[in-house]
């Protein structure tokens, strides 16, 4: 992230993206797989100690610390695994056996984090000294995902056990799962007899006294400790013995007696989950928001999440605001009750920056990544993030704001990121034309005005005693509120805007073919007792068209993922809430389905999708139901396969989907700020203020003309 050059106004300081990461050098990389070698070949010796009569031969990867796991990992049954000679006991295969478990080990991590390559694995796994989920208890620590624990108990289940296999060409990795999902069910005799295997053997115990002989385990029931494992890891599991595998997350805090310290920082890394909870703010304010094109445009130009109230009160006030203030004069023919992805992420991240520039703006001593911190700390949130900054009230104590928010204690941050006693550097409104000025506010000084005016006072009053969905005369009070030399206008008479116009009217087209088939899915979901639906949709708010494909040239796709707010109908009662909708795109409904989705606890982990991923698009997935991108895709992926049809891709050949390509292409998405996007054509004509195609430069002239 680059400071843009500001000679005009230096007490600003305004932040720009940049594409420069650290990822360690070829010589780095070396050197630490050279290092993590080394202490995978200490772990094999230390098993070897475990297992009288035979060589380890198991991996090191799994669930419990490295050299439990190669334990673990060396009694499944292995009649299929001696037919392989990449996993035989001969000692010439030992070192190809070591790099196989650091491939694993990579693999693991890389299934279990988005945006995380190869070689940041291998740097993690140095820190943590070869220890998968220490290493992925660093990865959390370091990106600021301080909610992962609270997350979907999907996110840390087989999947990457079974990806690390198939990584390394393991002969039967649905017998390593079966064995490591019998070890879940039984962890407390597991662990039992893994420590009694840890103490030394009695018959190397001459020379010692009797007392320490006594601590010794003997040689037979060391054997009858291995058979009880064997049994255990390849028989069956006992009914609903089977659980979630967060024990082994908690398991892994104990193997840490100290902090691990970085000297490099992954700011990138971080922003992404800053990202991932923004976009779950959004996704709460436009299931309070009214729908209509009107709205969304507002949003997506001016919607902006600083301010000095809660982000999703932020994000209400400044669209209601903007769209009073400078209103549409013409509307679509067909109001199109979808609002652009792409530019939604657009917003979402020029919020980002926004809140980033902020801080810096306020408080000189912080850099980029120091705000990004304090950020995360306070979950995007200025309130908590500056205690200088007073709220809609000087009398709210912002350790209670969270409660005023009517948000779960779990969302609570725990502390302030900036000391009460740190006197700011800046005036309120020169930090807020900081950040109006990072996000591409279209009038900056007017909304400096409205968030250090005291109007926010009553608003935030307002906001908070309807915590659903506003009404229209709610809406109508607040643009009162905010905007009342205008508010008079609301009642406007709007010009038809036509769809004629390319490319306008294919969005149209494509919007209206899936809006027809969300509906369809909606009213099949839920029915109340007469038979009517029980839900109807709201807003489309997701949408990624390109799952499964290409598969021909011209590109064709196999399937859309959606999402969508729904409100249930007056006479059921309750909120909006957030869908998932997996479309074909073949028109074979028996392949599309619907479902209920909980929206992620900010900083907390995301479903993973590849196809999604690869897009870029920040779609909230399904826990319990499989979907096309979920599971299988990461399997072939893994085995170096084509996702879209399991082809064996040769090296010499890049994959079309990859874990770097993954990477890649959601980096251009996660630091789009600037150009237009295909769907500003649907709000481009509704004012004067048309969208802009922004470049890096256009900050500065912005400065210029102060």
């Amino acid at each position: 992230m680059a400071l843009v050059p500001n000679p005009s106004q230096p007490g600003l300081r305004i932040y720009k993206p940049s594409f420069s990461y650290w990822y360690p050098s070829l010589e780095q990389d070396s050197g630490s797989r050279s290092h993590l070698l080394h202490k995978i070949g200490a772990f094999y010796r230390k098993a070897w100690k475990r297992l009288p009569r035979r060589r380890p031969q198991g991996l090191c990867v799994g669930l419990l610390d490295p050299v439990s796991n190669i334990v673990i990992n060396s009694l499944i049954s292995s009649r299929k695994r001696k037919r392989d000679a990449g996993f035989s006991c001969c000692e010439g295969v030992q070192d190809d056996l070591e790099r196989r478990s650091l491939d694993a080990l990579v693999a693991f991590l890389t299934r279990l984090f988005p945006n995380l390559p190869e070689s940041l694995a291998v740097h993690y796994l140095r820190l943590a000294d070869a220890d998968a989920l220490v290493a992925a208890r660093v990865i959390v620590s370091h990106h600021g995902m301080k909610r992962f624990d609270e997350s979907e108990p999907a996110v840390l289940d087989m999947a990457p056990i079974k990806c690390a296999a198939l990584a390394v060409g393991y002969p039967n990795p649905d017998h390593l799962v079966h064995a490591w999902r019998n070890i879940s069910g039984h962890i407390d005799d597991t662990l039992h007899l893994l420590a009694i295997l840890h103490k030394p053997s009695s018959d190397r115990s001459h020379g010692t006294s009797k007392f320490a002989r006594m601590l010794k385990t003997p040689p037979s029931r060391r054997s009858c400790i291995i058979s009880k494992l064997t049994r255990m890891l390849n028989n069956g599991p006992s009914p609903g013995c089977e659980k979630d595998i967060w024990w082994a997350w908690r398991l892994a805090a104990s193997r840490r007696s100290r902090p691990c310290s970085d000297p490099y920082l992954h700011t990138g890394l971080l922003s992404r989950t800053l990202q991932d909870a923004i976009h779950g703010f959004y996704l709460q304010a436009l299931a309070r928001l009214p729908a209509g094109s009107s709205f969304y445009r507002s949003l997506l130009k001016a919607g902006y999440c600083y301010g000095p109230l809660d982000p999703i009160s932020n994000i209400i006030v400044n669209t209601i605001w903007y769209d009073t203030a400078f209103p549409p004069t013409m509307k679509l023919e067909l109001d199109l009750d979808v609002i652009g992805t792409r530019g939604l992420h657009r917003v979402e991240n020029r919020s980002l920056y926004g809140l980033a520039s902020f801080l810096c703006t306020r408080y000189h001593r912080f850099d980029f990544h120091q705000a990004m911190q304090c950020l995360v700390q306070a979950d995007a949130n200025l309130v908590l993030a500056d205690p200088n900054l007073v709220l809609a009230d000087p009398n709210i104590d912002p350790s209670s704001l969270y409660v005023l928010m009517r948000c779960p204690p779990s969302a609570a941050p725990t502390s302030n990121a900036v000391e009460a006693q740190d006197p700011p550097d800046t005036s309120l409104e020169k930090a807020f034309l900081a950040a109006a000025t990072a996000a591409f506010h279209p009038n900056p000084e007017a909304h400096v005005k409205l968030l250090t005016s005291c109007k926010l006072k009553s608003a935030f009053r307002l906001l908070h005693r309807r915590p659903d969905m506003l009404s229209s005369q709610d809406v109508k009070r607040l643009a009162m509120l905010l905007c009342p030399e205008s508010a008079h206008d609301c009642e406007r008479a709007f010009l038809p805007l036509p769809l004629t116009v390319y490319p306008r009217a294919k969005l149209a087209g494509m919007y209206t073919r899936i809006s027809k088939k969300v509906n369809a899915l909606l009213n099949a979901y839920a029915q109340m007792p007469n038979g009517d639906p029980k839900f109807e949709r709201y807003t489309i708010c997701g949408v990624n068209d390109r799952v499964c494909g290409p598969t021909s040239f011209p590109p064709k796709y196999g399937h859309t993922h959606v999402n969508f707010v729904a409100t249930p109908k007056s006479t059921c009662g309750g909120s909006a809430a957030l869908f998932f909708a997996e479309i074909s795109n073949n028109d074979q409904d028996d392949e599309s389905f619907c479902c209920h989705v909980a929206l992620p606890p900010p900083c907390a982990a995301q479903i993973r999708c590849l196809y999604c991923e690869y897009i870029g698009t920040r779609i909230v997935h399904p826990a319990g139901i499989d979907f096309h991108g979920r599971e299988s895709e990461f399997e072939k992926m893994a085995c170096g396969k084509d996702p879209r049809n399991g082809d064996y891709v040769p090296p010499w050949r890049a994959p079309y989907y990859s874990n770097s390509q993954i990477i890649n292409n959601r980096r251009g998405l996660a630091e789009n700020v600037y150009g237009r996007e295909k769907e500003d054509s649907l709000y481009d004509d509704l004012d004067e203020h048309k969208s802009v195609d922004l470049g890096p430069m256009s900050i500065r002239q912005i400065f210029l003309e102060m």
